[in-house]
C-alpha cells in the first residue's frame, strides 16, 4: 500500500508541475495516461488478490471512461480530461482512505 500510494503521489505532483511549467499539454497528457495505468494496474491487483469491490467499481469507469474519451476529445477538446483527471483524483483519495483503515489496525509483534 505504501508503495502504491507513494508511486501515485508522485506522479501527481509530476502532472501538477508539467501542467503549471511545461509548455504544450504534451508531456501532462503523457503523465496522465502513466498514472492511469499505473492506477489500473494497481485496482486490478487488489480485486483479484483481495477481492476488493471498491476496486472492481475503479476498473469498470476507467474503462468507460478510456472508450469514451475519443469521442469527448471530438466533441469538447482538451476539456474531456477534467474527468480523467477527476477519476484519477478518485482513486488516489480512495488509495489514502485504505492505507490509513490498514495501517491503524491493530498488528502482533511479527507484523512490525
Amino acid at each position: 500500500m505504501k508503495i502504491d500510494l507513494l508511486g501515485q503521489a508522485v506522479l501527481i505532483v509530476a502532472i501538477v508541475l508539467l501542467a503549471c511549467f511545461a509548455s504544450g499539454l504534451a508531456p501532462t497528457n503523457t503523465m496522465l495516461v502513466v498514472l492511469g495505468i499505473w492506477q489500473l494496474a494497481s485496482a486490478f491487483h487488489l480485486f483479484y488478490v483481495y477481492s476488493h469491490i471498491k476496486r472492481l467499481n475503479y476498473v469498470k469507469t476507467s474503462i468507460v471512461l478510456a472508450v469514451s474519451l475519443p469521442i469527448w476529445m471530438h466533441l469538447v477538446g482538451d476539456l474531456a480530461y477534467l474527468p480523467v483527471a477527476g477519476v484519477v483524483i478518485w482513486y488516489f483519495f480512495q488509495t489514502i482512505s485504505d492505507t490509513i483503515k490498514v495501517y491503524n489496525r491493530p498488528r502482533s509483534f511479527w507484523d512490525l
